[in-house]
């Protein structure tokens, strides 16, 4: 295929679904694109309302990597279009599938650029009114996944291991084997840790409970949550509560460069 270097590629995050959630610059690159690729089983279909009329919207969710490449080249010989974006659910740096994709424009010479969007753990945590951090309970945030169909996680990386951290942990796609993911966590956790189920985040459906690690089972299935949802494990969900456990940011008596400690 002939390079075409007056053609771009915007890889565009929307996020966990309400269009409002897109930045600024996502929705400006969607609203001037020629050409829309979007997974219709995951993208808010309010989100298609940016679109200018004339744009050309391509579902990608029946299609294999090689045919959405077809469609992709028999677009690029048409010197009209000029913006091609591609909507990915969440971020497109986690759990995408943007790598084949880079390493295609790249070997066929195509320019492209990444727009990141809002991933579901943060939309959660902010939707519960709740943080991932608290001082001296967890400053380390795991993002990660149950072992599926897509094959075995690599050496360490499976949630049991991971579960020895107590670190808090934000746990996708596994709710189809939520009976294994809570039985490793348990390992490691107490059965009273807070967890917290979000599911459809920022749309009308959406769906967010706290509940105990003991319970985590038992609540899914009482509200049939499948697999596009995620877990939030760890103390730092509590934090509302931890009076002692302030920020030292705002700390009167704590310095940095812009601000001296009260009687320094």
């Amino acid at each position: 295929m002939k390079e075409d270097v007056s053609v771009k590629i915007y890889f565009v995050g929307a996020g966990p679904g309400d269009p409002e959630l897109l930045t600024v610059k996502a929705y400006n690159i969607l609203k001037k694109s020629d050409v829309v690729f979007y997974a219709g089983s995951l993208i808010n279909p309010k989100a298609l309302d940016i679109f200018k009329n004339e744009a050309m919207l391509i579902d990608m969710k029946s299609l294999n990597f090689d045919e959405i490449k077809e469609r992709l080249e028999s677009l690029l010989k048409d010197e009209v279009r000029r913006i091609i974006s591609v909507l990915h659910a969440g971020d497109s740096s986690v759990y995408s599938s943007i790598n084949e994709q880079m390493t295609y424009l790249e070997k066929m010479g195509i320019d492209y650029e990444i727009i990141p969007g809002v991933t579901a753990a943060f939309a959660a945590s902010a939707a519960n009114k709740s943080t991932l951090t608290l001082p001296d309970v967890s400053q380390t945030v795991i993002f990660c996944r149950g072992e599926g169909r897509t094959g075995k996680m690599p050496k360490g990386q499976d949630i049991k291991s991971l579960a020895k951290h107590n670190a808090t942990m934000a746990i996708y796609l596994s709710f189809g084997i939520i009976e294994s993911v809570a039985g490793d966590l348990l390992e490691h956790y107490p059965k009273e840790t807070p967890c917290l189920i979000a599911r459809d985040v920022s749309l009308e459906s959406e769906l967010l409970i706290d509940c105990l690690l003991k319970d985590v089972v038992k609540t899914a299935k009482e509200h049939s949550v499948k697999n596009m949802a995620v877990l939030i494990v760890g103390d730092a969900l509590r934090g509302k509560y931890y009076k002692k456990n302030r920020s030292k940011l705002y700390d009167k008596n704590f310095s940095h460069s812009f601000r001296l400690k009260e009687g320094g």
